[in-house]
């Protein structure tokens, strides 16, 4: 197996040479260089005619400067071999570079989706000008942290920094299938736009630090900042309303709607009025140069916001189109079974039909109407939405909740453990709890005819995380074809059973064909990962004030006040329940479950999710 190093570069010579000599050194031969060239380059040119190397070397020539999307892409036509790998021409691999990348490609040749991203550290040409660029500096380091930890740990929060762009690798025949790098984007926003497409379509990422390269940075980090900023919105602009994007690069732009009160006013102030936050921002940087404050370079990290407002609006956009890009947040309740709790411990997972029914006529009564899952966030004239899920398919869902929810005029969607139509909840018996009867094939039809949409919650209820990547795919794979089957009709939504994700089990649910999914993580959905969106629980011991408090906020009032009693000692949350072999907790008293890689997803306490 051989990969392609596909460079592309423009007017620096000098880097470029030094890269080319890294690549002497590399233990493993089995790979060839490609240096795109991006625009009329003469000291390149000269570089190129007296260049020799050990390694098959090719030189692209692009008369025309077209961006570092198109040089790659370019670069990526001409490659003959079977996997690609991407490198900057200010970057330094180690020697084992090439081997490090290979061994994960030659691993399992019949995994197709598959990437592999090295680890980068910066190394700059000179010491910082100032405090505030030494500062600028090191906020990057935060962000590369949290990047390599999503990878390690396989978390679902990968998909707030997916990049994909400087040492990595990849088949060619993904990267073509993918639509490669984007040429409309700049040289930052490529990486992370191709990364979302990657990540979107199901690919599995893998992380290997052995695969080292040193970025040798000689840019002023403040003037980039700058450039950045003013750049970036039209970028993420066109990422959002031409792509649909909605990761974590696009978070600033959606903190003028979709952000809490207090910095959606502070975001449209920069907008309205840039010149008082610009002020701020200068003042703040000399004070951050002559005092060393910390407090104050995140004052003026924060004021440059305004140059990020001020480009959107060079740009033609105004507040009222940029509304348009991100609908109102809609709620998505949470509900398992509606009768009355049959074991205390398990109230958090009930709900009585009298109190059911009194939340649904009050939702009813102030203007909601319901939605589905696949419209969690679609534009309604109707900005009063909210999304009503069912997990399990417990048989009094056809009995005490339909009926009211038929007679009120909403919709649900309830979610299938299909190997269990027509049985029991088994994997509550298990583990102690009551056995509860589950919805029949014919109870499950007949509510379909009457517009009850149904999801998948897998075969068997089982835990993903720790389940073989056979297992994994035949129980999401197969049960949409299963549920498909007996219904007649597409099934698009998935629940994760026990709320427990990681990015291998999202990867799953993506290639299936699944277009929303849904955790137990609680909160409001605003430009989140349709595919690890968050849900509200509704349970019996809600009242009305919380149940509003929770549509408005997507947050439990109650655990939000036992949460700060107890950082203040003034209350002792109930002791944790004892770990599985495993490592993870399983226990229905547990307050929270913790996948295979160790990230913790809240989730309502009990069985059966």
């Amino acid at each position: 197996m051989k990969c392609s190093v596909i460079i592309p570069t423009r007017r620096r010579a000098g880097p470029l040479r030094e890269t080319l000599d890294s690549l002497r050194l590399q233990t493993n031969r089995n790979f060839d260089v490609i240096v795109v060239v991006d625009g009329e380059d003469p000291e390149t040119f000269s570089l190129a005619e007296n260049c020799k190397t050990e390694f098959p070397l090719y030189w692209i020539f692009v008369p025309e400067h077209k961006g570092q999307a198109s040089a790659r892409n370019a670069g990526a036509e001409a490659a003959e071999s079977e996997i690609l790998a991407f490198l900057d021409d200010d970057t330094r691999p180690v020697r084992d570079w090439v081997y490090h990348h290979l061994k994960h490609h030659r691993a399992n040749t019949r995994e197709s989706l598959k990437g592999v991203l090295g680890k980068v550290a910066d190394l700059y040409a000179g010491p910082p000008g100032s405090r505030t660029e030494q500062y600028l500096r090191e906020s990057r380091n935060p962000t590369l942290a949290q990047f390599e930890g999503c990878l390690k740990n396989q978390s679902l929060d990968f998909a707030k920094v997916a990049a994909f762009g400087l040492n990595t690798s990849i088949s060619r025949q993904l990267f073509f299938a993918a639509g490669g790098f984007d040429p409309k984007l700049s040289s930052l926003d490529e990486d992370t736009d191709f990364g979302a497409r990657l990540y979107n379509c199901g690919t599995r990422f893998i992380f290997e630090p052995e695969a080292l390269v040193h970025h040798h940075d000689t840019k002023n980090a403040l003037a980039h900042h700058y450039a950045i900023l003013r750049a970036a919105g039209k970028l993420d602009v066109y990422r959002r309303r031409e792509k649909k994007q909605c990761n974590g690069r696009l978070q600033l732009l959606a903190q003028m709607h979709c952000g809490s009160p207090l910095r959606k006013m502070a975001h449209r102030a920069a907008w309205h009025v840039p010149w008082l936050f610009q002020l701020t921002a200068s003042l703040a940087r000399k004070t951050t140069d002559l005092t060393g404050s910390r407090s104050s370079f995140r004052l003026w990290y924060r004021s440059t916001a305004a140059e990020y407002w001020k480009g959107l609006r060079a740009a033609g956009e105004t507040v009222d189109s940029l509304r348009d890009l991100y609908p109102a947040r809609t709620p998505i309740l949470m509900l398992h079974s509606v009768s009355a709790p049959a074991e205390l411990r398990l109230k958090s997972l009930y709900i009585s039909p009298r109190r059911f029914t009194r939340f649904m006529k009050w939702l009813k009564k102030v203007g909601y109407t319901s939605a589905l899952p696949a419209g969690w966030e679609e534009r309604a004239a109707c900005r009063r939405r909210v999304i009503l899920t069912f997990d399990d398919a417990y048989d009094d869902f056809i009995s005490d909740a339909f009926p009211v929810l038929h007679r009120l005029g909403f919709t649900a969607t309830v979610f299938v453990v299909v190997d269990r139509i027509g049985k029991t909840n088994d994997w509550d018996e298990r583990r102690g709890y009551k056995s509860r009867r589950l919805l029949s094939l014919g109870e499950i039809r007949e509510l379909h005819n009457h517009g009850v949409h149904f999801g998948s919650h897998t075969l068997t209820h089982a835990w993903l995380t720790s389940a073989s990547d056979r297992d994994l795919e035949r129980e999401v794979g197969d049960s949409k074809r299963k549920l498909e089957d007996l219904l007649g009709a597409e099934v698009s939504s998935f629940a994760y059973p026990w709320g427990i994700a990681d990015m291998r089990v999202r990867s799953a649910v993506a290639r299936a064909g699944y277009k929303t999914a849904l955790t137990t993580q609680e909160g409001l959905n605003g430009s989140e990962d349709p595919l690890s969106l968050k849900r509200i629980n509704l349970a019996e011991v809600d009242t009305f004030a919380e149940f509003a408090f929770k549509l408005a906020t997507g947050r439990d009032l109650r655990q939000m006040t036992k949460a700060y009693m107890a950082r203040k000692g003034l209350f002792r949350g109930p002791e944790p329940a004892p770990e599985d072999e495993g490592g993870s907790r399983r226990s229905g008293e547990s307050k929270a479950s913790r996948n295979s890689a160790g990230v913790v997803m809240p989730r309502v306490s009990g069985p059966g999710h």
